[in-house]
């Protein structure tokens, strides 16, 4: 696995529309754009999600673990501990078998 992306795309750059002037989920909600006299649909869903990201604020990370696991990796020194992985699994499919319930 090679890990090349350091950071992740800012909301901007995410929720700008395609070439084409409108956003690739169609909605109901029509927004001006900003130029060209064309228009932007947002969906009800697209909508929650901006709700849903104001409320949580963005995860933050240690980057210095993250360059010690990159160099970990490329020198073939990274030990994956099996047994905490699969505990995980169990947990999360726990989890969502209980949501389903």
């Amino acid at each position: 696995m090679k890990i090349t992306r350091t950071s992740e795309p800012t909301r901007a750059d995410r929720t700008q529309p395609s070439a084409g002037g409108v956003s690739r989920s169609g909605g109901s909600a029509t927004q001006p754009a900003a130029a060209g006299g064309g228009s932007v649909q947002q969906s009800q869903q697209s909508g929650r999600l901006n709700q849903l990201e104001a409320q949580f604020p963005q995860s933050s990370f240690d980057a210095a673990k993250v360059s010690e696991v990159r160099s970990a990796i490329a020198e073939g020194r990274y030990q994956v501990n099996a047994g905490a992985v699969a505990d995980k699994l169990l947990e999360s499919a726990a989890q969502l078998a209980g949501r389903k319930a």
